[in-house]
């Protein structure tokens, strides 16, 4: 399958041409390169290779959904492969991902990526990040927890992605929501297990400087896909979770009508919202519809897993159980 690459750029002429550079090694000759100028003052057309497989398009500074749904509508070919201006395609991206396609269910296909600091060193909680994303195959199951694919080390398929609608606008990170609504239409998610893209952490990416990237942003965006989906009529959930990380869920679920008989945690609790704090061991005899694990401390989600997979080896993650952040 033919593959179009679509990069938006703006103001990001250093780095651009390598890049692009990446992403044609990485082709076959019947690929393109999409490049979308949004409003940039620095030339960035200046530093493309010549080669009859770029396309350059401007707009004004619309803004990163306009400009990947300029990119998307002009592409030709039926994959599209993200890359940010700034980020590098290590060789055989395309080789690893493009045979997955062969599923006519799948239709996003990320990878592992290595962090490169733009200047000093890559900061923890990014690193933290990549080695967590670089651990996820199956990104349907950790849908809920963060973004578990790298954006621009995905590649998808233009008419699922045309079919929801493309790209949308709002106070929100557009990938996430993308991401989420392509599961939810029914599409197949999947990380290759291989490194396919040196990501490049600098001041001035979006998401250090986006509103819309913010934590706080996340959250409307998973209740919306519950609420979609396994939630969309009331059901028996029981939280896991007593601190932090799952102060929110529990007024959320109460106030859209489902039925918290009682929330698991390990800490000194004895009541959260009106439920009462159990031990992990209550669920081995409790009936409930869905259990949410939302519980942040490092380390936490993996060991949690060990212990379902011996109280109640009959819950399937992504299906019975979700964690959630």
């Amino acid at each position: 399958m033919r593959v179009s690459w679509l990069i938006p750029v703006r103001n990001g002429a250093r780095w651009l041409g390598d890049a692009v550079r990446s992403a044609l090694a990485d082709s076959e000759d019947s690929d393109e390169v999409v490049v979308v100028d949004d409003g940039s003052t620095d030339n960035p057309g200046s530093v493309l290779p010549a080669d009859g497989r770029v396309r350059l398009l401007r707009q004004p500074a619309l803004g990163i959904v306009a400009a990947l749904e300029r990119g998307r509508s002009a592409a030709l070919h039926p994959l599209l492969a993200r890359l940010d201006c700034d980020d590098v395609v290590l060789p055989g991206r395309l080789a690893a991902q493009r045979p997955c396609f062969v599923d006519p269910a799948m239709v996003a296909v990320g990878g592992q990526a290595c962090a490169v600091a733009d200047s000093g060193v890559v900061p923890e909680g990014m690193a933290r990040y990549v080695r967590w994303v670089n651990s996820v195959e199956h990104p349907e199951r950790q849908l809920l927890v963060e973004s578990p694919m790298f954006h621009p080390a995905t590649t998808l398929r233009a008419s699922a992605v045309a079919a929801i609608g493309g790209y949308r606008h709002g106070p929100f990170p557009e990938d996430y929501d993308l991401f989420l609504r392509l599961q939810s239409a029914g599409g197949t998610l999947y990380n290759v297990r291989r490194e396919v893209l040196a990501w490049r952490d600098r001041p001035g990416r979006l998401t250090r400087t986006d509103p819309r990237y913010a934590r706080t942003a996340f959250l409307p965006l998973k209740q919306a896909w519950l609420a979609a989906g396994p939630l969309s009529q009331p059901r028996t959930v029981v939280l896991w979770g007593a601190n932090r990380a799952g102060r929110p869920w529990t007024p959320w679920l109460l106030g859209n009508g489902h039925h918290v008989p009682f929330v698991v945690d390990i800490g000194p609790f004895t009541s959260r919202h009106g439920r009462p704090v159990r031990p992990p061991e209550d669920l081995r005899d409790a009936t409930f519809d869905l259990l949410l694990v939302a519980v942040g401390a490092r380390g936490a989600r993996d060991s949690i897993r060990e212990d379902l997979a011996v109280l109640r080896p009959d819950l399937v993650e992504g299906r019975d159980w979700f964690a959630v952040a």
